[in-house]
């Protein structure tokens, strides 16, 4: 009454016709033959790759503990929690505080609490 009458789309379904078993075996010849062939390729591309791969690896080493800083802080708003959180895992990971250090400051507190001297 208020509305419009909902079009009638007519769709056609494409014929799928799927390869036969030696077609199939052709292509996965024609797979081996490539990946022999990749792999000749890549041993020359792989020289060079260590070198970048260090320098994005350090940038990202020294970009990431900020990233998750700002995106704490955008987040403390909406979530104050999860934001804190973020804080402080990216403030732990510019002091290049680990877990295991935590746990032995936590040991260290306990046993100094706990002893009987």
């Amino acid at each position: 009454m208020f509305g419009r009458q909902p079009k009638e789309e007519n769709i056609e379904v494409p014929d799928i016709m799927f390869p036969s078993e030696s077609e199939l075996e052709e292509a996965t010849e024609d797979d081996t033959e490539l990946s022999q062939i990749s792999n000749i390729e890549d041993s020359s591309i792989e020289e060079n790759n260590p070198e970048v791969v260090t320098i994005v690896e350090k940038i990202s080493n020294i970009v990431s503990p900020y990233f998750i800083v700002v995106v704490g802080l955008i987040l403390a708003d909406d979530n104050f929690f999860l934001g804190i959180i973020l804080i402080a895992i990216g403030i732990l990971s510019l002091l290049k505080i680990s877990l295991t250090d935590i746990v032995a400051l936590f040991l260290e507190i306990k046993e100094g609490l706990t002893s009987d001297d």
